[in-house]
Formats: C-alpha cells, structure tokens, sequence
C-alpha cells in the first residue's frame, strides 16, 4: 500500500473523520469475523498502527496541535480488533489515496523550498524573510537601540498606524522618548492610532521590523501580536511620558475619539494617582522595592507639585521611617524639569511592577466611586 505524501488540505486521516465525535474508546474482540463499525478517527488509529508495525513513518506533525491530541487520545484508548476489520479500513483507505490526484507542500515554507532554483534568487529571498514565521527574538531590541532621533525621523515619514505599531513595540520608556522628538501633531495622531492596531497580525509586525531594519515589506499574515488592548498601551506609553506632554495628548485625543481618550485615562497611572489607586496598606511593600536614594529623589521631585501625594506616602509609613526619610528629603538637592519626572517614573514604574506581579492591586476609578 502507498503510504506517500497526505494531500494538502484535506488527507486522507483527515478524511476519515479526525474532527468527528470520539467513539466508544474499547473493543470487546468475541472471535466474530465480521468487520467492527469504526468512527473517522478509530479508522485513522488503525491506519497509524499498521504503517508503525511495518516500520513505517507517517508525518502527523503537519496536522493541528488539536488533531495530534485528538488522534493519540483515540490510539490509546483502541482494543483489540479483527482482521476484517482491518481489512475493511485498509480498503476505504486506499481507496481515498487512489482518487487522490496531486499534492502539494502543506506551508509555505515547504513551497518556496519547492520552487527553489525556478524562482529568481533575490525574490525567493525576499520572499523567504516576509514568510519567514518568526523574526529573531531580539529584532526589536536592535530597532530599540537604534538612536531615538533615527526613530523619531522614520515616524515622521510613516503612517500613524505604522508609527503607533513601532511604539507600541518599543520599551516603554524608549517611546517616550521617541516621542518627545515628534512634533505635536505627529504624537497626536500617532497615540490615537494606537486605537486602531487591535487586530494588527504578527506578520504584519514582522514585515515593519524587516523594513526598520532595512527588509522588504509583505501581506500581512494571521495571528496578533499585541497581548494588551490599545488603550493599555497608549497609556503605558504616556505613562513614561513627561506631564506637560502628555496632558497635550490626551487633549489631543478626548478631540479626536471622547470614548477611547477616556479609557485612557482610566489606564494611565500617574504619580499623582498615588493618593486614589494605592491602597495605604501597600505603601510599605512599595518603598521597600526601590533604592533609598531612588525613593528619596522621587519623594523630593514630588514636594513641588504633588506635596499631598509625598504625606500619603510617609504618613502611612512608620513613625521611625516616615521620620527618617522627612530628614533626608530635607538634606536632598532640588529637582526639577525632566531629572523630576524621571525620577517620579521610577517610583510609579516599581508601583506597576509590583501590580504585574500580582503583589499588590491598584484601585479603579470605578471602585472608589462606589465608596
């Protein structure tokens, strides 16, 4: 029996029912030499069976991860059987591969590898990068390191939607300040179309991250890329943001789209937040996780402009502590300008850590609403 390449898209296991329902999961063999009444997926785990106790390969890896378990599911649970049962399976088996016409290679890459030396070498090439699955784990870390002027620049030559799927993959802080270099309008629009990346496809990432680094574009393919929502991401990206700027944005966008510049907001963790999102309890976990002279120059770039939120800190500190840091504070060097904001960023970010951690919880807006 030829036991050669499946048909693409629909082989021969597949046919004889591998989505179907699984079937009672033992035989009781009774010495009858009539053929058993086997499900799609029985009648597949006898075909892999006999191509095993022949010697045989078969490349079940090609199916879906879910079709794999399915059919080792179905195989472990197969009694013993008769032979014409056996005989009946291999029949409608052979039967399915003779009215088989052609095959082809069952992805992509097994294409171009099929096509090679038919196609031009620069195009296979160029193909191969595009279709390529998976870019090196450290792309974006090389375009991350590229000078922020150099980003800032191609932003400006990009689409809003490109440049906001550029920040968007950027650490944080980098796209920050990426974005201090745009003028106001291009961060404007830039920001809003963070909103409009939802259903942006990992390939379609890809092939932006080959043309940063000097590749050719392509389709876009299927699968996304983004594990958090738009309006998570605007927000962590005007989180690292200075204050000036980002009370620009956010007017810029309760303009452009109310409802969306809304859930930014409501994503968005500040420094000034600290009096309504933290809760007091978690004050002491919060200054332990960051450096004393870190904490100190946070608290001292706070007094200015956010003394409040610098008493909620301390008075729910102990006495000892609170004490101890009012005298450091008092010690301290002003700070103003973007060495204030930096700092305060150093506090929220161990705060949002701490959340992505599970350590501690932030308050909703909606929470303390309803108190």
């Amino acid at each position: 029996m030829e036991t050669g390449t499946m048909p693409r898209g629909g082989t021969a296991l597949t046919r004889l029912g591998m989505g179907g329902k699984l079937a009672d999961p033992a035989f009781r063999f009774d010495g009858s030499d009539t053929p058993m009444k086997l499900a799609g997926a029985q009648k597949a785990a006898v075909i892999v069976q006999m191509i095993v106790d022949a010697g045989g390969k078969i490349p079940l890896s090609v199916m879906s991860e879910a079709t794999q378990v399915h059919l080792a599911r179905v195989y472990a649970s197969m009694g013993p059987i008769n032979k014409a049962t056996v005989s009946s399976v291999l029949d409608e088996f052979a039967t399915h591969l003779e009215a088989h016409g052609l095959s082809f290679p069952v992805d992509t890459a097994a294409a171009l590898e099929a096509l090679q030396g038919h196609l031009s070498d620069d195009l296979l090439e160029r193909m191969k990068q595009v279709h390529n699955p998976s870019l090196p784990k450290n792309t974006w870390e090389t375009i991350a390191d590229l000078p922020a002027e150099d980003l800032a620049e191609r932003l400006k030559t990009e689409s809003p939607r490109v440049g906001a799927i550029i920040l968007s993959k950027l650490p944080s802080a980098r796209a920050s300040e990426v974005l201090e270099l745009l003028d106001q309008d291009t961060a404007n629009a830039v920001t809003y179309a963070i909103s409009e990346t939802e259903a942006v496809r990992s390939e379609t990432v890809d092939v932006i991250a080959q043309t940063m680094l000097g590749g050719d574009a392509g389709d876009a393919g299927s699968g996304t890329v983004f594990s958090t929502g738009a309006a998570a991401r605007a927000a962590e990206l005007l989180n690292a943001a200075g204050s000036a700027q980002r009370d620009q944005v956010l007017a810029a966008l309760d303009t452009l789209d109310e409802a969306f510049a809304a859930q930014v907001r409501k994503a968005i963790f500040t420094f000034a937040d600290i009096t309504s999102r933290v809760a007091p309890t978690d004050l002491p976990n919060v200054v332990r996780v960051l450096p004393g002279e870190e904490l100190t120059a946070a608290l001292k770039a706070g007094e200015a402009e956010h003394g409040e939120v610098v008493e909620f800190i301390l008075e729910n500190l102990s006495k000892r502590m609170a004490d101890q840091m009012r005298e450091e504070l008092a010690e301290a060097p002003d700070l103003k300008g973007k060495p204030a904001e930096a700092a305060m960023g150093k506090l929220t970010a161990a705060i949002r850590d701490l959340v992505d951690k599970g350590e501690m919880t932030l308050i909703t807006p909606d929470d303390t609403d309803d108190t």
